[in-house]
């Protein structure tokens, strides 16, 4: 059942494609110091202080009835918006949901929901259930895990209770959000249709998530799925679209965007994640010479990373790594979560007409140097050509997408920095 072409609604309004597979997920990461209830009877319990809440009581589930888990979801859940310019001069206007986690304003949402106003120093508007509105500081955003951390400040909110539980099959769930700027504070209700779906996004990001029948709108996205004693169990992400299948949204399982959150906190990102240092893009066979394979052809090396250290140069069509065969930058991607910074690989490419290997050891990726999808002038001509490209030949990367904002292109890229 993998490849299935899907498109995803995300808060921000925009679209993008996504491939459903059934394969098994990702292991949810610790838990830390927002309330934290198992499921019913069981001990409710602190495990860190990252997201500080007061914890001392014990939590015995009780079924709320569908008023009373309504009142509770909209005084846990805010509005988050914004308009304005980005780098580019183009406008852009955003609105998803987000869920309140400390009664001292940290607010989880979608990576996805906040990362254009981000990528130009701006702030989200945050509206409350009461009617008040505040300046929503960006903490950090996670493109690789779509999850991203807003602070107002406040205090006394209602912080939603976190379920440490796994999500089960046909477990009751309810969706809070906004699917729209008149339709504020709007819940749906279903149950979960599955587990451990594993989405991929055309840009190469893989999610694991699980499926809802609920009503997923624009504007969901971010937004809490709740279960029948009140608890969140997931943050909506998308929303299956096609002219043959409805009723299929998805939800991140909240104990993994906790987990994130913690990061987001603590140091503004994930520490660890792997840098290649390099902008590469899809190259299939033949496309650069009638012999050149198909994989991931580096644009450029950014002077002082692992990239331009292991020697790459423009030109150069990363076959594998590790004995793992690279043949499109989703590959790339994909192998390249298997290893953190400080890891070394070998590294096998193609140069001007034959295959060479070197080894390369991974920086950090930080909010300095991020990797995604950037904006490439032009693609090299099809038909093949008698020598390897010269470097001057070579598209260069737009003057307006430098590396740092290199997560907020647009949704759809061939391209991506790695």
């Amino acid at each position: 059942m993998k490849n299935k072409v899907l498109q995803s609604i995300l808060v921000c309004s925009l679209a993008l494609l996504l491939i459903l597979g059934l394969s098994a997920g990702v292991v949810g990461l610790s838990l830390s110091g927002v309330r934290i209830v198992r499921e019913p009877a069981e001990e409710v319990r602190a495990l860190g202080t990252v997201l500080e809440a007061d914890l001392t009581s014990r939590w015995y589930g009780v079924e709320l009835d569908p008023e009373t888990l309504y009142e509770r979801a909209c005084s846990q859940t805010a509005y988050i918006y914004w308009e304005g310019k980005l780098e580019d001069g183009g406008t852009r206007t955003l609105s998803g949901s987000g869920i309140i986690i400390t009664n001292d304003g940290y607010i989880l949402t979608n990576a996805h929901c906040i990362t254009d106003a981000q990528s130009v120093g701006e702030s989200m508007q945050v509206e409350l259930y009461d009617g008040r509105i505040f300046e929503g500081q960006i903490v950090g955003a996670d493109t690789e895990t779509d999850i991203g951390l807003l602070k107002i400040e406040a205090q006394g909110l209602q912080a939603a209770t976190i379920s440490s539980a796994s999500p089960k099959n046909c477990q009751k769930v309810y969706v809070m959000g906004h699917p729209d700027e008149n339709l504020k504070f709007s819940m749906t209700t279903g149950i979960i249709s599955g587990l451990d779906r594993v989405v991929e996004f055309s840009d190469g990001t893989v999610l694991d998530m699980f499926q809802i029948d609920a009503a997923v709108n624009p504007g969901n996205s971010g937004g809490p799925a709740f279960d029948a004693y009140g608890n969140v169990i997931g943050m909506v992400t998308a929303k299956y679209v096609s002219l043959t299948t409805e009723g299929i949204g998805f939800a991140i399982p909240v104990k993994n965007a906790i987990s994130i959150a913690e990061y987001l906190k603590e140091y503004g990102y994930v520490p660890g994640r792997p840098l290649f240092g390099i902008t590469v893009m899809n190259v299939t066979a033949g496309l650069i010479r009638p012999e050149s394979p198909a994989g991931a052809m580096v644009y450029s090396a950014e002077p002082g990373l692992p990239g331009e250290q292991a020697g790459f140069i423009k030109g150069d069509i990363i076959v594998s790594i590790d004995g793992k065969t690279v043949a499109s930058l989703d590959d790339l991607s994909r192998i390249k979560q298997d290893y953190r910074a400080g890891d070394t690989v070998l590294i096998r490419f193609w140069r001007d007409g034959e295959y060479l290997e070197t080894t390369l050891t991974f920086a950090e990726e930080t909010p300095e140097h991020p990797t995604g999808p950037v904006t490439i002038e032009e693609e090299p001509e099809e038909g093949g050509e008698e020598a390897p490209p010269a470097a001057e030949d070579m598209p260069e990367i737009e003057e307006e997408t430098p590396p740092e904002d290199t997560e907020d292109q647009p949704e759809e890229p061939n391209e991506a920095a790695a």
